[in-house]
């Protein structure tokens, strides 16, 4: 399964989003079984995308960024998964920084036994909790920026993993 793409589409810095976009985009607001169903067609690079950007589309504010980690780590549990796919990129760097927001995850919300509930507004009412989160935030935003690149440049040596280039679709 390969996306399709026009031949210009090649030096777009979305190119690496541009080769999971439509399957992303097939799933949005189904099952975890059918997005599953979906993650199990593709070969390994787009994979690595796929959960790349699943967790990546939903960090653009802090809030989110905060939340979507968290449910990635507990609820999801695909944390693994996405730093498996990153390391399929040699994106040392992001998986350092990911470590780091798992870290801050499993402390803050770790009681006792059991995971407390993580809420968007856990930081509007924990300074402290602002506090950690705001320079993890800062360097998964300098890192995965640079993943990006790296991502899109891989794609383009590797075309014939990830898409069907057209001409002028």
């Amino acid at each position: 399964m390969k996306a399709e793409i026009r031949k210009e589409d090649l030096n777009s810095p979305k190119l690496s989003w541009l080769c999971v976009e439509p399957m992303l985009l097939s799933v949005r607001g189904q099952s975890l079984e059918a997005k599953k169903e979906v993650y199990l067609q593709l070969n390994e690079g787009q994979q690595a995308l796929y959960l790349f950007y699943s967790y990546h589309n939903h960090t653009r504010s802090l809030a989110e960024f905060y939340w979507f980690s968290a449910y990635n780590i507990i609820d999801l549990q695909s944390w693994n998964g996405i730093r498996k796919g990153l390391r399929f990129f040699h994106l040392v760097e992001l998986i350092h920084v990911l470590d780091d927001i798992e870290v801050l995850i499993t402390d803050v919300k770790k009681s006792g036994e059991t995971w407390q509930e993580v809420s968007p507004t856990d930081l509007e009412h924990n300074p402290q909790l602002l506090q950690r989160i705001e320079p993890l935030y800062a360097a998964y935003q300098k890192a995965s920026q640079e993943a990006i690149t790296t991502m899109n440049e891989w794609v383009l040596q590797h075309q014939e993993m990830f898409l069907d280039v057209k001409e002028g679709l």
